[in-house]
């Protein structure tokens, strides 16, 4: 019998197709694919701009827009659990508003341009892939802009440097060539290098660091809705601190601040616990893409941050210094910004 068993079984085996050569190359090249890196460069210039001539009813002036923006991906799938991401941001704009001729109070004249958009980030971001519910990550973000030009002494460059790295689990709902929804939560460190100017008169620059942490959870979400017709891209970003290294220094203002405003009979309101405030910032943008580099964007943000970490709460400055920094670096109330434009833009890859 078992030569028979034998016979049948090496008859059946010799019926088995094989691979063939092209379908193990082709195998071999798809998980190649799969683990390559992949490039992705996208860089535009959006203009908006409006003129009204000098006898125009109303008073309305004229503006114009111009923003500067790359965004460069670099994306690997190192093995079936393991994934690498880098993204590099950066953008940079100005506007220019008509205002009367000091020549001609009857004419106008372009004023000196005034940035509204600067921002360069790089993220690294590392997802264990495990095919479960929830997937382990890590990041590491820095970020800061060209030139810093809140305070009226003066400008300084790459100022301030905000640092986070942060640790947690992600769920990722989408993800295809066209489509991309994830989610992120995890603990956060931040440190915020920055300098900020101790004298009006000498225009004297301090250097300063500050640190804090807590409960970090970011979403993104990229899809095209109408039909493919317009491309979203929305961001969430939470940030809820719970610790901060200055938070002593904001007491000891208060304290400072208390008693001046007792000596001249008014009273101060305390901000030693701004920073425990939540930190929220929500994007979107909508693009309509007319031809392969015409498009037509929208951009829509709203930020809460009530305390910049960025802030010099250095208590052995003149108060009045001290306290123009705080003010300065305090925000009550969201901010708004909204921008519709025409956008010439160019996908290297």
């Amino acid at each position: 019998m078992r030569p028979g068993i034998i016979a049948v079984f090496a008859w059946l085996l010799a019926l088995t197709p094989a691979p063939s050569l092209a379908q193990e190359a082709s195998a071999a090249d798809s998980l190649k694919a799969a683990r390559s890196w992949k490039f992705g460069a996208l860089i535009g210039v959006n203009l908006a701009q409006s003129t009204f001539s000098d006898n125009w009813k109303g008073g309305d002036r004229g503006t114009f827009v111009w923003v500067a923006s790359s965004d460069l991906t670099l994306e690997r799938q190192f093995t079936a659990r393991f994934n690498l991401s880098n993204k590099l941001q950066a953008a940079y704009g100005q506007t220019a508003q008509q205002v009367p001729d000091p020549k001609d109070p009857r004419g106008r004249v372009w004023d000196r341009p005034e940035k509204s958009t600067d921002l360069l980030a790089l993220e690294t971001v590392g997802r264990f892939t495990l095919d479960k519910f929830l997937d382990p990550f890590f990041s590491v973000r820095g970020e800061t802009q060209f030139v810093d030009e809140s305070s009226p002494i003066g400008k300084i460059r790459f100022n301030p440097i905000t640092l986070k790295e942060t640790a947690g689990v992600a769920r990722v709902f989408e993800k295809t060539d066209e489509r991309e929804a994830i989610s992120r939560i995890g603990f956060g460190f931040r440190q915020t290098i920055a300098k900020s100017f101790t004298d009006p008169l000498t225009k004297t620059k301090e250097s300063f660091l500050a640190t804090d942490g807590g409960i970090d959870w970011q979403t993104y979400v990229t899809r095209p809705i109408l039909k493919k017709r317009i491309l979203y891209k929305g961001s969430v970003g939470v940030f809820k601190p719970f610790f901060y290294s200055k938070s002593d220094d904001l007491e000891e203002f208060d304290a400072l601040a208390d008693s001046a405003a007792a000596a001249n009979g008014t009273s101060h309101g305390p901000v030693a616990e701004f920073w425990k405030q939540v930190d929220v910032n929500v994007q979107s943008t909508f693009t309509a893409q007319i031809t392969k580099v015409l498009s037509v964007n929208l951009l829509v943000q709203w930020v809460y941050d009530k305390f910049d970490a960025a802030a010099n709460v250095d208590t052995t400055l003149p108060l009045d210094v001290l306290t123009a920094e705080l003010e300065r670096n305090i925000r009550k109330q969201g901010q708004f910004r909204e921008m519709l434009a025409i956008g010439l833009t160019y996908r290297l890859f």
